[in-house]
């Protein structure tokens, strides 16, 4: 004679709060277990050969290619914003796929789009931050004798935010991610 309790079991087991995936942050010396979170990276690691959409960490908006000028703008919103990551000479470049023109500056700072090579106003460098995120670097001075100035922003006196290249301490730069597509 069976009873109620041994019957097969075939109801749903609710698994809404556990995570698709869990990502390793560090390993505990004590034991041989790896700590885990429930956080998926913010970022991946720019890498040539890749397409990335770089945004701001700070508020999300992206690096965005509309009407010829280089601007912040949320994501899903008219303009470029997929940057196909390459590499010459050392230094990485980020080309625009529909325009086939590189990320860069002008001799004012400015970041711009205009470049249809990768030459010296087009060379980056990224570093990885220890509170997350990375900061993009741009090659400043002729030869890059006068170093790698992170990236940040700024008003003009219109009121236009400008994305630029300026000198200052890394501690006190924007942090970027690199969202793959």
């Amino acid at each position: 004679m069976a009873f109620e309790d041994d019957k097969f079991d075939d109801s749903t087991i609710d698994t809404s709060g556990t995570p698709p995936e869990s990502v390793v942050t560090d390993f505990r010396h004590d034991q041989d277990l790896p700590r885990t979170t429930t956080q998926p990276n913010p970022s991946s690691i720019p890498w040539p050969g890749s397409t990335f959409i770089i945004r701001s960490i700070s508020d999300g908006h992206v690096i965005t290619l509309l009407n010829g000028e280089i601007t912040l703008a949320p994501p899903g919103g008219f303009g470029a914003y997929r940057w196909e990551c390459v590499e010459a000479r050392g230094w990485l470049g980020f080309r625009e796929h529909a325009s086939a023109l590189f990320l860069g500056h002008d001799d004012q700072g400015n970041i711009a789009c205009f470049g249809k090579k990768h030459l010296e106003w087009e060379n980056f460098s990224v570093r990885m931050k220890p509170d997350g995120g990375y900061v993009l670097l741009a090659a400043h001075g002729e030869k890059h004798r006068d170093g790698l100035w992170p990236l940040g922003i700024k008003k003009d006196k219109q009121g236009v935010v400008r994305l630029v290249r300026f000198k200052g301490p890394l501690i006190n730069a924007m942090s970027w991610g690199f969202c793959k597509v």
